[in-house]
């Protein structure tokens, strides 16, 4: 019964975006529940008989806010990151003087065709495809890349599970590092950990040191029997969850500023009730403050945000039973329970943000299109801001985000794959694409020019800002069915029907099904 709860989290299977978009599914199909969880008993008879190991999560410290960009004291989001300078240009055409241990020429490089495959359609599709025929069009050794998009991520790793079954896999992923981590297990993940470091066609020191921290060891792990740290993955670009606030409504309610505290957040989520709550009574109507929603980046958000983390100093297991995971948890529940939050999971929390039913929601930057959209249909002119999670510490962004995966080949069709991800992750191209899909940039390059040149109060440019404040999801295989078990967590403590006295055992639950979905996975 337990494996098939932990399969049945995975809606991310049947969900085009990690956001808002659609309401999260409660639970699959029985059979496919059944399916899904036949094969993961099948893999692991596979690692019992002596299948291909699995890698852990590296033994590093967890990314937190302070390892990205050293943050302000008090969350009053800074105007920029610093001066920025010329962003780099691409590198000239590698000097092949230089020794290099691929063993691969300019020569070797010429005419190969790489494939890849993305999840987008539509406009992010054709953008995508532009800088990639720029690539074509450009590149000295004749590469041609060929460009294959599906209808969401779900779509596409149903294309990959077959593909790796069917040895036909393509030659670059643009996926979530907790599914490269799933797919080396099968051994058809490079480690690009020779390309990253290579003199003659590798990124430089200082390449290297223009990737947020936070964002660069997401993608590593280390293998246990050679106990080497490997490279599974380059940061592409990051989402995140944050909180949406109705500034125009909070200045008719007598606040001039956004909370930055989770006191002043409950402050203003009480005032915006209709009744008297925020007098210390508990107010009627189940719409106002703050519309509780339970995607695990809103979890994780909290969490964190109370000092806490989703996983262990050395990221090698999750800790959910925590003081500080407490003590998030009973802020949510005292929220709830005080009148100034509200749960309904048949609402739609962007039509309810833009109709004055709430004056916090919790929303992915994928999202914000769809919320703008929201306002204008309900023809609502309020000015609302992007704002992080409020803490007495540190201000929280919960960001997760893809990364450019390379399959094994021969040594030729790697590195002219490995000049495509160096391609896509120039300061120039990243810009360029950050500019069609409004996310968080993984270099700092990048992010210093688009602060420096977003003069307006949009709401991506707003969230550019927050960059300090970024916290990584985890990135374990495992995170997968993990995120949904904290998703489950979350609607079990908004239920009216549960007492926070109840909140100590949930936590021990959550924290024993996180360690036996961890056991099983690796």
């Amino acid at each position: 019964m337990i494996l098939f709860d932990i399969m049945t989290r995975l809606e991310r299977r049947v969900q085009p975006f990690y956001g808002l978009n659609q309401p999260l599914k409660r639970y699959l199909t029985l059979i496919y529940g059944i399916t899904l969880g036949l094969a993961l008993i099948l893999a692991l008879l596979a690692i019992g008989l002596g299948g291909e190991h699995t890698p852990v999560i590296a033994d590093l410290q967890p990314p937190t806010p302070q390892s990205t960009i050293a943050p302000t004291e008090n969350y009053s989001p800074p105007n920029s990151l610093g001066k920025p300078t010329e962003i780099p240009e691409v590198p000239p055409t590698p000097n092949e003087v230089t020794p290099s241990s691929l063993g691969v020429t300019s020569a070797d490089l010429r005419g190969v065709q790489v494939s890849l495959w993305h999840p987008w359609s539509g406009t992010l599709a054709s953008q995508l495809q532009s800088i990639l025929d720029d690539y074509s069009r450009t590149n000295k050794w004749g590469t041609t890349v060929n460009v294959i998009g599906y209808e969401g991520f779900g779509r596409m790793d149903e294309a990959i599970e077959t593909a790796v079954i069917s040895g036909t896999l393509p030659d670059i992923l643009i996926n979530y590092g907790y599914q490269a981590q799933h797919w080396d297990a099968s051994g058809v993940v490079a480690d690009l950990t020779p390309y990253v470091d290579d003199p003659v066609w590798g990124f430089t020191s200082a390449e290297q040191a223009d990737f947020y921290p936070a964002f660069w060891v997401e993608d590593l792990v280390t293998d246990p029997i050679s106990n080497r740290t490997l490279r599974l993955g380059i940061p592409f670009y990051r989402s995140g969850y944050l909180m949406y606030y109705n500034q125009s409504w909070a200045n008719e309610l007598g606040f001039s500023k956004p909370p930055s505290t989770p006191a002043e957040f409950k402050q203003q989520a009480c005032a915006a009730m209709p009744t008297s709550a925020a007098q210390g009574g508990k107010a009627d109507s189940s719409q106002g403050g703050w519309l509780v929603t339970t995607q695990p980046g809103v979890a994780a958000g909290w969490i964190v945000a109370n000092g806490g983390n989703i996983t262990t100093p050395t990221r090698s297991g999750y800790s959910f039973n925590t003081p500080e995971t407490q003590q998030a948890f009973e802020y949510i529940k005292d929220m709830v329970e005080s009148g100034c939050a509200w749960f309904d999971p048949g609402s739609d929390a962007q039509s309810s943000f833009a109709e004055r039913k709430a004056l916090f929601v919790t929303g992915s930057l994928l999202d914000i299109p769809a919320q703008q959209e929201a306002f204008r249909e309900a023809g609502n002119s309020d000015e609302w801001l992007v704002i992080p999670f409020p803490s007495s510490e540190q201000p929280v962004v919960d960001t997760y985000g893809p990364s450019l995966i390379i399959t094994r080949s021969t040594p030729a069709q790697q590195l002219a794959a490995w000049l495509v991800i160096k391609w896509l992750v120039y300061p120039h191209n990243q810009i360029e694409w950050l500019e069609a899909i409004q996310t968080l940039p993984t270099r700092q390059s990048a992010a210093s020019y688009l602060i420096e040149t977003q003069q307006s109060d949009s709401p991506w440019a707003q969230a550019l800002r927050l960059l300090p404040y970024a916290y990584s999801e985890p990135s374990a295989a495992s995170w997968n069915m993990v995120r949904w078990s904290l998703s489950d967590a979350m609607a079990e403590l908004v239920d009216p029907n549960f007492t926070a006295d109840q909140i100590p055992a949930l936590l021990e639950k959550l924290n024993n099904l996180a360690a036996e979905i961890e056991s099983q996975v690796h």
